[in-house]
């Protein structure tokens, strides 16, 4: 098949505009897969390439989608709007839920209306606006509303007092012009776990991220030294795997992903989960968590690529590829 691929390129590192978008090499990467997997990939780039010269949709049989879109609360949303107002396959997640998942206050307000325990949170539109916020216990954590990939996210965004509560809501809201999600830090640990399918999902083994040992965040959005320092404090148990999966799952059915997402989840002393947040559109670097999942299941990175195009596939009504199944441990 030739399969399009529609991503945002990032061209700068340091620019945080782009920093959710993808590396030429992650974008080289899916490419090479889907050549091991006997496809042809056809590079489209974002949604506004896809407006410059719509017809080179004509020439794929369906579109793998990557791309993130550059602004707005509704910028994940684009390509895939565009694809289904031209009537375009593709693989991911459609335009609605896209939009809702970016949005951190929805996804905890659909989550908590399914039964699925969050930290307790509040939106802060302004900084001399607090009420709703000053009945949470500290620690809190201050959060743009609408970002991804730990943006706005660093030492300084866990606050102890209403004080530093008010400058941080004020540099966020001054910063990035939306408004704040403040929520309780859970401080103890934190899982992620990717999603593979459609109706009921295939939930991977749980991944635990190591911590930064003085904030607390997870080493992906603080950084931190040297990974010898790192904590991993959380025993992940089958039982507490088996819980986590089970979570994520209902979280992908509830906000209606589609062949793939990644669910991030804090956890207490006690070993209680927390919904943090969903992603549709989890990164594909090979050396993060799609890379260590592949590892640890003794499967190749393209296999796993394969995995979720065949989902796609198997929803669209397409024949299905030759990869064989993930297994589950």
């Amino acid at each position: 098949m030739r399969i399009g691929l529609t991503y945002d390129l990032q061209t700068d590192p340091a620019d945080e505009r782009q920093a959710e978008f993808d590396p030429p090499s992650t974008i080289g990467a899916v490419e090479a897969a889907l050549h091991t997997l006997g496809h042809e990939a056809v590079l489209l780039g974002g949604a506004q390439q896809l407006i410059a010269s719509p017809h080179r949709l004509r020439d794929v049989a369906l579109v793998f989608n990557l791309a993130e879109g550059s602004h707005g609360r509704c910028r994940e949303a684009w390509v895939p709007m565009l694809l289904e107002q031209w009537g375009v396959p593709f693989v991911g997640s459609g335009s609605a839920t896209q939009a809702l998942a970016l949005d951190k206050v929805m996804s905890k307000r659909l989550a908590q209306s399914s039964g699925i325990k969050t930290p307790r949170w509040a939106v802060v539109e302004h900084a001399d606006r607090l009420a709703a916020a000053s009945t949470l216990r500290v620690p809190l954590i201050v959060k743009p509303r609408h970002e991804g990939s730990g943006i706005g996210i660093g030492p300084e965004a866990i606050v102890r007092d209403l004080t530093a509560l008010r400058e941080r809501v004020e540099w966020m809201t001054g910063r990035f012009h939306q408004a704040c999600l403040v929520e309780e830090f859970i401080a103890f640990g934190e899982l992620t776990v990717f999603l593979i399918g459609n109706g009921s999902p295939q939930a991977l083994p749980a991944i635990q991220r190591p911590l930064d040992p003085v904030t607390r965040l997870s080493t992906h959005v603080a950084g931190g030294g040297s990974p010898r320092a790192w904590l991993s404090p959380v025993d992940l148990t089958p039982e507490l795997d088996a819980a986590a999966c089970a979570l994520a799952a209902r979280l992908f059915e509830v906000l209606r992903c589609r062949d793939m997402a990644r669910v991030d989840l804090r956890v207490d002393e006690a070993g209680q989960l927390y919904f943090l947040e969903v992603n549709p559109l989890p990164s594909f670097d090979p050396s993060g968590s799609v890379g260590l999942l592949a590892e640890y299941l003794g499967v190749t990175y393209a296999q796993l690529i394969g995995q979720i195009l065949n989902a796609a596939l198997l929803r669209l009504g397409f024949p299905l590829g030759a990869c064989s199944p993930v297994p589950h441990p």
